[in-house]
C-alpha cells in the first residue's frame, strides 16, 4: 500500500498488544517516579502513543478529554483537542498540528532526538462544550528498559497568559478610554457654548459607554469560560440588529474609508437569544472584517433563512494565509501581533456555542474572500450557561 499522506507528521501506530507490552517494560520502574510530580508528566513511543501517564495527566485528560484511559493516544487525543479528526492519522497529521507547540515539538523529536519546548495552544471539546488552555510543553529523551521513549511535561500556563493579555493589552484599552472620558468630563465646567457643550456631552456618552462594553466583554468571555454565564433571553430581529451594526461601524474609526452592505433579511428572521451577546458577536466579526480590509474596499453584511435557521454571513475581499486559517479560533491567536489579544474570533465561537446555541464556521477562498458564517436556532437550545431575567439590549459600541 502506497504511504498515507499527512499535513505534518508521520503516520503509524503501534497496536494496542505492543503498548501493553512498552509499558509491562516501563511502568514498574518509571510510574513510581512519575506519580510523584506534580505536572503531567507522560512517556510517549516513537509513533507519538502515550505508553505510561502519570496521575495528572490522567487527570487532565479527565477533565478535558472525558477519559482517563490515554494509553495508545497521542496527546491532542488524550485531551480532546477539536482538530484530531482532521488528519488521516489523528494528532499530529492535521492541517492545524504545524502550528502547535507539541505538534512541533514531536516532529522535530522525530527527526531528531534531543530536549525541545514550545508553547501549546489547546482547544478541547467534551460532552458538546468547548474549552481553551494554554501550556508549556517539554520534551526530551529518556531511555528504560532498551526502550527509546520520549518524556513529555505539560505545565498550564493559562492564567499566566490571561494577566499578560490583560495586563498588556486589555488595561491598556481601558485606560485610553477612561482618559479620553476624563479629558472631555474636564472641559465640561468651563464651557458655555451650548453646540459645543453638547458635543462634548456626546463624546462622554459613547466613550463611558465603549469603556462599559469593553469591560463586560471581557467578564462575560470569562464567565462563559467558566461555564456559568448569566444570560437573558429574548425575541431579537436580526436583520434590524444587523443593520444598527452596520449604521454604529460606518460612524466608527474602523469604518473610516470603507464601505458597509446591508442585504436583506428574510420576511420572519426572529430567533429567541441573548441579544447582548449576539449584538457583541457580529460586531466583533464586522471589525475584523473592517480591519482585514483596505481603503475602499466593502464589508458585506447579509441575513438570511438557512434549513430552518437564520443565518448571518459578514464578509470581506481579504483572502486569509492558510497558517491563520488553521489558527483562527485558537485562544491568545492574533494577527495583529502588536496590538491584537487574540479573543476576537475566539470569543465569538465561545458565545456563538454556548451563549445563543448556534455554530461559527467560516470560509477564505482566493478570488472570493473571507466569510465567517453565524448559524442560530429560532429557538435556543440550553447548553451551559444560565438564563437569568434582565438584559442591557443596547449595542455595544466599538471601542
Amino acid at each position: 500500500m502506497p504511504p498515507t499522506l499527512t499535513f505534518f507528521d508521520t503516520p503509524g501506530r503501534d497496536s494496542a498488544a505492543s503498548i501493553v507490552g512498552q509499558a509491562a517494560g516501563v511502568a514498574r520502574g518509571a510510574l513510581p517516579i512519575l506519580d510523584g510530580l506534580p505536572e503531567p508528566t507522560l512517556l510517549l513511543n516513537e509513533h507519538r502513543q502515550i505508553v505510561v501517564a502519570n496521575r495528572a495527566a490522567s487527570q487532565l485528560a479527565a477533565k478535558l478529554g472525558g477519559s482517563g484511559e490515554v494509553a495508545g493516544l497521542r496527546i491532542g487525543e488524550a485531551l480532546g483537542c477539536v482538530n484530531v479528526e482532521n488528519g488521516p492519522d489523528g494528532c499530529g497529521t492535521t492541517p492545524q498540528c504545524p502550528h502547535c507547540g507539541a505538534g512541533r515539538a514531536n516532529r522535530a523529536f522525530g527527526l531528531k532526538p534531543a530536549e525541545y519546548e514550545g508553547e501549546f495552544r489547546l482547544r478541547s471539546s467534551r460532552d458538546g462544550i468547548e474549552a481553551a488552555q494554554t501550556f508549556h510543553v517539554h520534551l526530551a529523551p529518556l531511555q528504560m528498559n532498551g526502550s527509546s521513549l520520549r518524556l513529555m511535561t505539560l505545565a498550564d500556563i493559562t492564567a499566566e497568559k490571561s494577566r499578560e493579555i490583560l495586563g498588556q493589552i486589555f488595561f491598556h484599552d481601558v485606560l485610553n478610554t477612561a482618559q479620553a472620558v476624563k479629558g472631555a468630563a474636564q472641559l465640561i465646567p468651563g464651557m458655555d457654548d451650548p453646540e459645543a457643550l453638547n458635543e462634548l456631552a456626546h463624546t462622554v456618552s459613547t466613550s463611558s459607554a465603549a469603556l462599559v462594553a469593553e469591560i463586560e466583554a471581557q467578564r462575560d468571555l470569562l464567565r462563559a469560560e467558566a461555564g456559568d454565564l448569566s444570560v437573558h433571553r429574548e425575541e431579537v430581529k436580526v436583520g434590524t440588529m444587523v443593520r444598527d451594526i452596520a449604521a454604529l461601524y460606518r460612524r466608527s474609526r474602523f469604518g473610516v474609508d470603507r464601505h458597509i452592505d446591508v442585504l436583506g433579511a428574510p420576511a420572519d428572521d426572529s430567533v429567541v437569544t441573548s441579544a447582548v451577546h449576539l449584538s457583541r458577536s457580529i460586531g466583533n466579526l464586522v471589525k475584523n472584517a473592517l480591519e482585514a480590509s483596505a481603503a475602499g474596499q466593502r464589508v458585506t453584511l447579509r441575513v438570511m433563512e438557512d434549513e430552518g435557521r437564520v443565518r448571518v454571513d459578514v464578509h470581506n475581499a481579504a483572502v486569509m494565509p492558510a497558517p491563520v486559517q488553521a489558527q483562527v479560533f485558537q485562544r491568545f491567536f492574533s494577527t495583529k501581533a502588536s496590538s491584537g489579544r487574540g479573543m476576537g474570533t475566539y470569543s465569538v465561537r465561545l458565545l456563538v456555542t454556548q451563549s445563543l446555541g448556534g455554530t461559527v464556521t467560516f470560509t477564505s477562498i482566493p478570488g472570493q474572500g473571507t466569510t465567517f458564517t453565524i448559524l442560530l436556532p429560532r429557538g435556543y437550545v440550553s447548553r451551559s450557561s444560565v438564563d437569568t431575567p434582565g438584559s442591557n439590549r443596547s449595542i455595544a459600541p466599538p471601542a
